[in-house]
This record gives C-alpha cells, structure tokens and sequence, in this order.
C-alpha cells in the first residue's frame, strides 16, 4: 500500500531485473549516446575539479580511501573524532551479490595533527550487516545494522565488551533503502530516526523506546529548538512545525495530526546530463504523460534520491547561512541548500535563487549520502563515491543497461571520501576534546554559539551526575537573556532527573517566545505535583501564539480543577493558534468526559467536543480488539505484520492509519477501505493515483501507488490478510477479505497490467 516512484518490488528472484513495473513497456533511453561522457574512477584531486560550488565556499577532503570505505553516516565523540558507518556490503555488484555477508564497519577516524585532514583510523567494529547509524557515549556506542539495535560498551576507540543486542527486529521488514536510521539526539534527551515511528533513550543504563509520529526515509536533522526535519526520495525537506510527541500524547484520540509541512522546492539543477535515474525512460516521447528529465537539458527535472541531511547550526558560515538545510541527492551528484524561514514558529523554505545548487559535481560515481554540522563549525558531508547508487529491489532493466555502459558496476569495494565544506573568509575552529573540561566547563559550553559544541556538552552532562551539575545548570536556565543555553540547562536538569519547577520560573515568564515554549515542553516531564506547581507559573503569563500548544498540554496533564479552568479559556482564544486544541486533547488521556462535563457548552468548538468524545470512549474500543476469531484472527494477525514489515504500507500511510502528508491518504475511517472489498483488492492490486477524497478531504500524493500484482512475492493470501487487517484496525470495522476474492479479482482485472486506477474510475 505505498505511494512513491520507487517503492515498488519488495523480494523476486534475482532471475528477473525487479525494479521493472508492469505496463512501462517502452523503455528506449531518451538522452543521446553521444550526450553522455564517460564516468571513470576519478582520484580525490581530480574529483575536486568536477565540483561547482556557492562563491565564497570552497570543498576539501578531510578523508578518503583506504582510510574510509563506502561512508553512510557518523557521529562525533567529545574530542571531535569521527565514528563512521562503513556499509561496503551495499551493491557490491549488478545483482547485490554478498550483500548479506557481514562486511560493514564502524570505524574512528582522527585528525591527530589539527590540520583538518584525518590521517589515523581505528576499527572499533567490523563484520557488521550493513551498519546505518551511530551514537557515541562516553562508555560506549549504540548503533543500528540491517536488523538490529545494538549496544557496545568501550574503552577509548575500543570495544571494551561484547556486543549487546538490544532488539534484534528493531528494523525489521523491508529493504536497504527503507530501513530506520538516524539515532539523532535531541533537546529533549530523546534519540529520533528517519523510517521509523520509535525513538531510544538511555535511562539509568537501561534503554527505552518509545512511541513518536513517523518521519521521513533517510536521514534526520533538528534545529536549535528541537524540531525535527526530514524527507522521503522525492521530497527534499520537511519540517515538523512543533516539537515532538508534544501532539500524541493521547492514543485513544482520532485527530489528524498535520504537524509536517515541505519546505522549499524538489527542482534540482544537476550540472550533468542524468541519463541513470530508474525511470529516466519516462518521457512524453516515449508516450508517457510527463517528462523526468527535462527534453533539452537531459536533466532531472525534481529530485528522486533525496538523502541524510542537516540543518546549518555552526559558527564558520556567514550569519546569512545559519538555518539552512543542507540535503544531499545522491542519484544526480549534488548537494541542495534550503534556507529556513521561521515566521513566529511557522516555518517555510526558500532554494537558492535561479538554476543554481549550493554544490554539484560533473562526476557520476559522487555520492552524497549525508552531511552533518561539525565540530570546527563547518559542514563534513559523507559521498559513498560508489557507481551503483539504486538498491537491486528496485533497479529496473533501464538502469541496470545505463549501469553497466560506463563500468559503473565496478570497482564494487575500494571507495569512499568525506569532504569538509567552509568558507574562505575564515578559518574553522580548533576543537576542544569537551570530555576533558570539569563540569562547571562543560555547563558554559552550553552558551556556545556553535551548536556541536552545546549539544555535545548536555550530551556529557546527561551521563553525569546530578549533585555534580544541577547546581551549576540551575543559573543558567534562569538567565533569559541567552535563551539558547537556558533551553539547554532546563533540558539538561531534565536528563539528569533533576528539573523542578523552580528551575522553569524564568524561562515561562520570559518574553522569547521560543524559550517559553522550550520550558512549557520540558514542563510536561514532570510528575503531577510538580506539574501543579508549574501551573502557577502561568499566572498573568498571556499565551503567545508560538508557546499556546505547549501551554494546552502542560494544563491539560496537569487535570486539576484550576488547570482545567485555565485550559478552557485557553481553547476560547484558540482561534488563529494552531496545535492548541490538538494538544490540549493530547494531553488529556483519561480525563476528557470530566473536562465536557464542565466545558462542553463553553467551548463552541464541535470538533474539538467530537475528539475528545472519540478519546473518552477510545480506550472501550480498543480493548475490543478487532472483533475477529479463528482463522479470520489469525489473517488479520498476518496482514498486520505485513503492513508493518515487509509491505512496508506503514511507511506511507502511517502506523496509526491517518496518513502521512505527501505520501499516503490515511485509511482509518477511509470509505476506499471499509465500503466495497472488492475495490479495495482492485487498488491493492494495481495501484491507485491521486487525486482522491477521503472522508470528504482531498489528498494528492506526489506520486502514484503501486499495486502489488505484478511482485511475485506478495501472494493472493497475502494481500488478503493485508486488506483484513486495515478493514479491522483503528476505528474501522468491516467485512473480511479472503483469498479466493483476490484471485478472482486478479483473473477480472488482468488486462491493467499494474496500470495504476484514478478515483474517476472506481467511483
């Protein structure tokens, strides 16, 4: 049940290129032979001089091969040394062949002589299945490989234990590319990933995930304030307009949470013809409806392998770059910039002007994959320099002929730079190795304009000792004129276990905005006496349009009369403040009936009394369960683990089933599922395009839905028990679906070939 170009083919046999899709029977290469220049193996130097860069900017190598291999992602540990995800087991061939033979790597890199080039590697780890993430910690590294989320205590930069698995299915189902990655620590002392509705914490040397909303594909970034951005293959940038899980806090309740917005624009101007992008056969003189390069250029026209990301946070750049995005695009050699606007908390996005990216290179093996903000304050962005960028799933016969024209099969092992981006007007900054600082050291770090160095700092402090740091932090989160560091401190105080309301006094009363919010967030940490406490801070604080949802929460966990009342006035002036009334519901698990029981009348707000009417009754429901036995049971069993896993329909339409903004419609309370079975296997079967209305609002995914009847792997039975599961999960209640319903309606509808259906068409 995924909408996207590329999410197609899950497992088939190598013996057929499984990335084709059934009705795209013209597939003749639409950019002349002649057009294309070769692409052989370039040294670092001479990829230097393919590069075409902002003025002012300048890319240099900080480390290439044999020192590293096949980069993915990284983190820093407190003395600025680099840990490195080596995934050499990605596509070492045409077909992936010994792609599941442990051949990954994490590995410490050093610039032991301050010269801004690593000249010393360390293996901390080998023989892993395809590592994909890493966080370091003063005593050791959680990491993420192809199945599994593992801890390993060290010693320096060495293992000093054995390896601990701490959820051997923690990224279970699906492929290479659609699997959870990023383990990004946030203000909140949380570590957030892309592809994924988990995110990881460390408490008293013990781990705990814990349920968020579903972010994004590959990679993750955050801002000063705690939001979280991402994107998916086709969509450069997204951002989450509030800090996280501040709005699910409530599972009983049915709202549709519309917290991610795209910023800026998927045009790129790649500075190469593109011929090797999958569906680059797809052109309107080939017979299709639309063009995916551009007919004069030979370009990609939108993005199609958008990747890691960050957003600009450091000290180096001009003032004018700081909130920038910085997305990578690997499948056309280049690195997009987005300039972050933030209007009073409502963010929007602005590209470089005219036909331009931030960097692009003429040599087809550059493969940008990640890019982080580093310690000196510049960018490290992180190219797999690897021929073969598009995962064998997905590969289709197109490509794999674009492929293998210009030997970009090969070399299949050998490559993989990391590249620091800065600015000529200055030199980056020495770094300091902040675990040697004492803990008053450590706490002024969090004042630091450079955010690695603050965030590096809470990370330490966390790991330490309250009696040691609380005392020092607590001045800090009461000093509003560095909202910045307050913020920090109060989140540090939390980590610690030791926040208290007297520690939030300042920052609620203050009159930054974004500080009030960051401390209304952090407040609802607190147990309920502390809590109470807290409400009292409010008094004769007037809510800001950017702090109110924060405010709605913190009063509506608190759940006191007071509370309540206050609450209530909040919602009466919530008109024009957007989250406040979904917060306020997220907030209020287990006391809603008490709250309409009072305010119903004075709200004024039929669908905020709807919501909470839902979530009062929404814990009845969902001990029902789904109201199946026997072998009905046991396909709705099925199906939600295939939704969940190897169909991967989570990853479009969310685990909750409302839908995931420019991917997929929700299908809880969706007619297109509950109404007619038939219909609903015609749309499994061969894919649905949008537009479509469900439950009288509009959605148009950014692409089609492929069906699943021409993958071999997916059975009859198997998208039987699929459409069983989501015709009985959630709110939805509706007859089963059975295999022999399938198989009829695949022998009726033969003729589509897998052509995606239109609403028009199945209404």
């Amino acid at each position: 049940m995924r909408f996207g170009i590329f999410l197609v083919l899950l497992t088939l046999p190598l013996a057929a290129q499984r990335g084709d899709r059934s009705g795209h029977d013209n597939t003749e290469p639409v950019v002349p032979e002649s057009a294309i220049p070769p692409a052989p193996v370039l040294t670092v130097e001479q990829a230097l001089e393919t590069f075409e860069i902002q003025p002012g900017f300048t890319i240099e190598p900080v480390v290439a091969e044999p020192l590293v291999e096949k980069p993915v992602a990284l983190d820093f540990d407190a003395a600025g040394r680099m840990w490195v995800c080596e995934m050499r087991g990605y596509m070492p061939d045409i077909d992936g062949k010994g792609e599941n033979e442990p051949m990954g790597r994490i590995a410490v890199l050093e610039d032991s002589d301050g010269d801004g080039r690593a000249e010393t590697r360390h293996t901390f780890l080998d023989q892993l299945l395809l590592p994909r993430s890493v966080c370091v910690y003063p005593d050791g590294v959680l990491f993420l490989d192809e199945n599994r989320l593992c801890w390993v205590p060290r010693d320096g930069v060495k293992a000093s234990g054995e390896v601990e698995v701490i959820d051997a299915g923690f990224a279970r189902g699906g492929n290479v590319e659609h699997k959870p990655n990023g383990l990004l620590p946030n203000l909140d002392n949380w570590l957030y990933l892309a592809k994924s509705d988990k995110r990881i914490r460390r408490v008293d040397g013990e781990w705990i995930v814990d349920r968020t909303s579903f972010r994004g594909q590959w990679g993750i970034a955050r801002d000063d304030w705690g939001r979280l951005y991402h994107n998916n293959n086709s969509t450069f940038l997204v951002a989450d307009q509030i800090a996280p899980n501040v709005l699910t806090g409530n599972p009983a309740a049915k709202m549709k949470l519309r917290i991610s917005q795209r910023l800026g624009s998927n045009r790129v101007w790649p500075i190469r013809v593109t011929p090797a992008v999958n569906r680059a056969y797809i052109a309107k003189a080939n017979g299709y409806d639309q063009n995916t390069l551009d007919p004069d250029t030979h370009k990609l026209i939108n993005c199609t392998a958008a990747a890691g990301l960050t957003v600009y946070r450091g000290t180096h750049f001009p003032d004018a770059w700081r909130n920038t995005a910085f997305i990578t695009e690997s499948s056309v050699n280049l690195l997009k910039a987005i300039r972050i606007q933030d209007d009073g908390g409502e963010l929007s996005g602005e590209p470089l002007p005219g036909e331009q990216e931030f960097l692009a290179s003429t040599d087809e093996r550059f493969r940008p994959v990640n890019v982080y903000n580093a310690p000196d304050g510049s960018l490290y962005l992180l190219d797999m320099y690897h021929g073969i960028i598009q995962h064998k799933t997905y590969m289709t016969s197109y490509l794999r002929e674009q492929t293998l024209s210009r030997g970009l099969d090969k070399p299949g092992l050998g490559h993989g730079r990391i590249y620091r981006i800065r600015h000529e007007a200055s030199e980056p900054q020495e770094v300091p190795d902040l675990a040697a600082l004492p803990p008053a050291g450590l706490v002024e770090m969090l004042r630091h304009p450079n955010a690695w160095h603050r965030e590096t700092a809470q990370r330490l402090i966390i790991s330490g000792k309250a009696d040691e740091f609380a005392p020092l932090l607590r001045p800090l989160a009461a000093d509003t004129s560095a909202p910045r560091a307050a913020l920090h401190a109060i989140w540090s105080l939390e980590g610690l276990g030791a926040l208290t309301p007297t520690d939030l006094e300042a920052a609620i009363r203050s009159q930054d905005a974004k500080l009030r919010a960051g401390a209304l967030w952090a407040a609802g940490t607190l147990p309920a006496p502390a809590l109470i406490q807290t409400v009292a801070l409010l008094e004769g604080v007037r809510p800001s349009k950017e702090s109110a949802p924060y405010r709605a929460r913190m009063l509506a966990l608190t759940a006191t009369p007071d509370s309540m009342r206050q609450l209530a006035a909040l919602l009466s002036k919530a008109s024009g403040m957007r989250f406040v009334r979904e917060a306020a519901v997220s907030g209020m698990a287990g006391h809603e009936r008490s709250f309409l029981e009072f305010y119903r009348d004075s709200l004024g707000d039929k669908q905020l009394v709807a919501w909470l009417e839902k979530a009062a009754a929404g814990n009845h429901d969902q001990q029902k369960g789904p109201g199946l036995a026997g072998q009905e049971l046991a396909s709705f069993l099925r199906g939600k683990e295939l939704f969940h896993g190897e169909a991967a329909c989570m990853g479009c339409h969310g685990a909750d089933g409302a839908g995931l903004d420019n991917l997929g419609p929700p299908l809880d309370g969706s007619e297109w599922v509950t109404e007619d079975a038939a219909r609903l296997v015609k749309i499994m079967l061969h894919g649905m395009t949008g537009p479509v209305e469900v439950a009288g609002e509009t959605y148009t995914p950014a692409a089609a839905m492929p069906g699943l009847s021409f993958n071999p792997a997916m059975t009859d039975q198997h998208i039987a028990d699929i459409a069983t599961y989501i015709r009985h999960e959630w709110d939805n209640r509706a007859g089963v679906v059975d295999r022999q319903q399938v198989t009829k309606t695949r022998a009726a509808t033969s003729e589509r070939s897998g052509r995606p259906y239109t609403a028009k068409e199945l209404r």
